[in-house]
C-alpha cells in the first residue's frame, strides 16, 4: 500500500513549519517532511515524491506586501541540480497529477503571484490576480466565520455544512 506523504516546505523566513506538518499527521498522513527550498534546489527532495504540498507562512522574504514575488521568481526560475528540470516544472507535474496544495499566510500569497490561483483558463503561471492592503488599512486579528458553498468543489470544505469559525492574521 502506498504512503501519503505530506511536504512542507521552508526557507527564506517562513515559520509554522513544525505545526504544519504536525497538522498534515493529523490529517491522516503517513509521512510528513519539512524541507528547506535548498533541497528541493539540490534534487535532494523531489515534489514528485508525495501527494501533498504545503506552502507554509510567517515571514518570507520580510512579510512585505508582494513580498511573496521573490519567492515565486525562484520556484519559477530554480533549476534542479544535475537534473537540467525546473522546479516549476516539477510543481505543474504536481498539479497535474492532481495531487493537493495548500498556501497559508505568505504561502498563499506565493500561490497567486505565480499564478497557480486563480489559474484562469488552466494557466498556473500566468498572475491573473493580486492581494492588496486591507480596506481599512489596517492590520486584522481576530475570529471571523467563513460560509462554505456546498457547490465548491474544494476538497478543503467538501463536506463543511453552513461554514467554519477560525482565527483570520492578515495586512491583505
Amino acid at each position: 500500500m502506498t504512503k501519503a506523504k505530506a511536504l512542507v516546505i521552508t526557507g527564506n523566513g517562513t515559520n509554522c513549519e513544525m505545526e504544519a506538518a504536525h497538522a498534515c499527521k493529523l490529517g491522516g498522513f503517513d509521512e510528513a517532511r519539512i524541507a528547506h527550498l535548498s533541497e528541493l534546489m539540490s534534487g535532494e527532495v523531489s515534489l514528485d515524491d508525495y501527494h501533498f504540498l504545503n506552502l507554509t507562512g510567517g515571514f518570507l522574504d520580510g512579510d512585505d506586501l508582494g513580498s511573496a514575488k521573490a519567492q515565486a521568481n525562484r520556484l519559477r526560475h530554480a533549476t534542479v541540480a544535475g537534473k537540467g528540470e525546473q522546479i516549476v516544472e516539477q510543481l505543474l507535474r504536481f498539479i497535474a497529477d492532481g495531487k493537493l496544495i495548500l498556501g497559508v499566510c505568505n504561502g498563499f500569497q506565493l500561490l497567486v503571484k505565480m499564478g497557480m490561483l486563480p489559474a484562469i483558463g488552466g494557466d498556473f503561471l500566468k498572475q491573473t490576480a493580486t492581494l492588496t492592503h486591507n480596506a481599512n488599512g489596517r492590520f486584522q486579528d481576530r475570529w471571523c466565520y467563513l460560509k462554505s458553498d456546498p457547490a465548491s468543489p474544494s476538497v478543503y470544505t467538501r463536506g463543511i455544512e453552513g461554514g467554519v469559525y477560525l482565527p483570520i492574521r492578515h495586512g491583505e
